[in-house]
């Protein structure tokens, strides 16, 4: 009942879209047919409803095992499709599940693990979660930053970032070293994500006359790229 449901809660949830005003950046670089993996931060419980209302598509969504706890979350999380994954300790079950949805679907993740309580898009530390799945399945990552907690009649902004595609080897699991280093990459990616968004949102890039000429990057971008060296992943991780 996965699909039929969730694309019912996505009716619903487009009801309320009026009371949530966001404004999507980056349309262009979602992923609407074949294997991905979206990674959201994850400010409040209205980001499941504003991802799957802003991005087309079916996909599945990761959430924790503590879900499970309340007979009704389970029930309604399950029908939507949600995969229950105990982050201390994954079954492999769960894992198998997950990678294959990932043969030639979509999930969401929230990687950070936990809702994030702060009121703006400064990730906490990353899970390793998402390199393993995106390690083993080869899938694409496309990053996707809410600019700030949801609230009602609150005009907020979505970011969705360039797919990233950072694993050297795949196919198979990560050693933990390779792990830990793709998830620096891609706290490093967020990191460069959030000085993006930033920027479009104060500057309203999306007005043509505060459009960026072809080539040019934002002061706070450069500023950023000059102080922050891109981590290495693979065999370069290695020799650091």
């Amino acid at each position: 009942m996965g699909k039929p449901f969730y694309y019912f809660s996505k009716f619903l949830y487009g009801l309320g879209r009026p009371f949530y005003p966001t404004k999507v950046i980056g349309r262009e670089n979602i992923i609407k047919d074949g294997k991905c993996i979206y990674a959201c931060n994850h400010l409040s419980a209205i980001d499941i409803p504003l991802t799957q209302v802003h991005i087309p598509g079916y996909r599945r969504y990761i959430g924790k095992v503590d879900f499970t706890e309340k007979k009704l979350s389970k029930f309604l999380l399950g029908k939507f499709g949600v995969i229950f994954i105990d982050r201390d300790k994954p079954a492999l079950s769960t894992m198998r599940e997950i990678f294959k949805v990932l043969e030639d679907g979509q999930i969401m993740i929230f990687p950070e693990g936990t809702r994030n309580k702060s009121d703006d898009c400064t990730m906490r530390e990353i899970k390793t979660g998402l390199a393993l799945f995106a390690a083993k399945s080869g899938a694409p990552v496309v990053p996707v930053l809410i600019y700030r907690r949801p609230k009602i009649f609150r005009k907020n902004y979505m970011y969705i970032g360039s797919p990233l595609d950072v694993v050297a080897v795949k196919g198979r699991l990560p050693s933990a070293a390779e792990a830990e280093a793709i998830t620096a990459r891609y706290a490093y990616e967020f990191a460069r994500l959030r000085v993006i968004l930033c920027d479009w949102v104060e500057n309203k890039r999306w007005k043509k006359k505060n459009r960026l000429k072809e080539g040019e990057v934002p002061p706070t971008l450069a500023a950023f790229d000059a102080e922050h060296p891109v981590p290495p992943v693979g065999e370069a991780a290695e020799r650091s």
